[in-house]
C-alpha cells in the first residue's frame, strides 16, 4: 500500500473538545490539540476530530470496529458536511501548492507550513553541545539558506524569491508527524509537496533513479563487512523489498560502518525505519543507496514508526 492511497493518508486527526472549523484558532488546535490514530478513537469523540491538513471535521471508517470485514484497518475520512472544502489529502494524485503571491507564499513559511530546501547538509557540523544524548534526541541542525527563487506562483512561470533552509533528513524526522502535513520544496522540484506524498517506500521500486527523491524502508539485517571490523569498512544495511520477481535480489545502504554508526544504525538497528534522500544506483543483481551524504539519511524515531505502517 502506498503511503498517498486516498484515505490512508491522514495518519493521525486532532482532538480537541470544545473547538470549532468555522470560528477557532488552528494555531491553538495545533499547539494543544492530542493527536490520535484511528484505532484510538471512541464513539464520544465524534464532532471533535479534526483533519491535519484542512482541519475540517472527520470520521472514522468504519465508527464501531476497528477493521473492516476483509481485514484492513479503519481509517479517518472527510465529513460530507465539508465536501466542496478543498484538501489535497482527499486527491488521487496530489498536485502540490501553488501560491497567488509573494505574501502568501511568505506568510506560509513565517506560519511553519511551508518550508524551502536549498540543499541538505553535506558534512558532519561542529558538536553545539558539551554532552553526548541518545542518538533521537541529537540536536538537528537547521542553516538559513540563500534567499532562493521558486516557480510556485499559480499562474505560469511565476517564480517567487523566498528565504531557504540548508537543512538534514534528520530535521524532517525531528516532530515527524507535524512535518508529514507540512509542504517542502526540495532542490530542483517545480512546487511544494506535503511530506507525506513525498516519501516513497523501497518496498516496491524495482529499478535504480538518478534523480534524488525521499524514500523510506525497514531494515531487515545488517552486516559490518570485512575480517578486521575496521570503521571504514563497508556495512551493508539492508532494507525491506518485494521485488525479486522483477530481478531485485536485494535493497542496500552501503556506505562506510563509521557513516552508519555515526547515523545510529548498527548490528542493533533490525527493524527501525529509515528515510534517504538521494539516488538508486544499481549494486550488482539488487539496487543501493551508496553515495548518501552526512544530511542525506536518517533513523527515524520509533514514536513515529506507526505514522508509514
Amino acid at each position: 500500500m502506498s503511503v498517498s492511497e486516498p484515505n490512508r493518508r491522514i495518519k493521525f486527526s486532532y482532538q480537541m473538545d470544545d473547538w470549532d472549523y468555522e470560528t477557532g484558532d488552528r494555531l491553538l488546535l495545533k499547539t494543544n490539540a492530542r493527536k490520535l490514530i484511528p484505532s484510538e478513537y471512541q464513539p464520544e469523540m465524534d464532532g471533535t476530530l479534526y483533519c491535519p491538513a484542512c482541519f475540517t471535521n472527520l470520521n472514522r471508517v468504519p465508527k464501531e470496529k476497528e477493521h473492516f470485514t476483509n481485514g484492513r484497518d479503519a481509517y479517518f475520512s472527510h465529513m460530507t458536511k465539508f465536501k466542496d472544502t478543498k484538501c489535497d489529502l482527499k486527491s488521487i494524485k496530489p498536485e502540490g501548492k501553488k501560491f497567488n503571491n509573494w505574501e502568501e507564499a511568505k506568510q506560509a513559511i513565517d506560519d511553519e507550513n511551508l518550508v524551502i530546501i536549498s540543499s541538505f547538509l553535506k558534512s558532519k557540523p561542529e558538536p553545539k553541545i558539551d554532552k553526548p544524548v541518545a542518538y533521537d534526541e541529537t540536536p538537528v541542525e537547521d542553516v538559513d539558506g540563500p534567499e532562493t527563487e521558486v516557480a510556485i506562483g499559480r499562474h505560469n512561470g511565476e517564480s517567487f524569491t523566498l528565504p531557504s533552509k540548508i537543512t538534514t533528513v534528520a530535521g524532517l524526522c525531528r516532530n515527524f508527524d507535524e512535518n508529514l502535513y507540512k509542504y517542502f520544496h526540495l532542490p530542483g522540484k517545480n512546487n511544494p509537496i506535503r511530506l507525506i506524498d513525498l516519501l516513497q517506500n523501497v518496498k516496491t521500486i524495482s529499478k535504480g533513479n538518478d534523480k534524488p527523491r525521499l524514500y523510506f524502508g525497514r531494515i531487515t539485517s545488517t552486516s559490518h563487512l570485512g575480517k578486521y571490523k575496521r570503521p571504514t569498512n563497508i556495512r551493508m544495511t539492508y532494507l525491506d523489498n518485494n521485488m525479486e520477481s522483477d530481478g531485485v535480489a536485494h535493497f542496500t545502504i552501503k556506505l562506510t560502518d563509521e557513516q552508519q554508526k555515526n547515523h545510529g544504525i548498527g548490528d542493533h538497528s533490525v527493524g527501525r525505519i529509515v528515510l534517504m534522500y538521494g539516488v538508486i544506483t544499481i549494486s550488482g543483481i539488487g539496487l543501493c543507496f551508496e553515495s548518501l551524504e552526512w544530511g542525506e539519511f536518517s533513523l527515524l524515531p520509533e514514536k513515529y514508526e506507526h505514522l508509514l505502517k
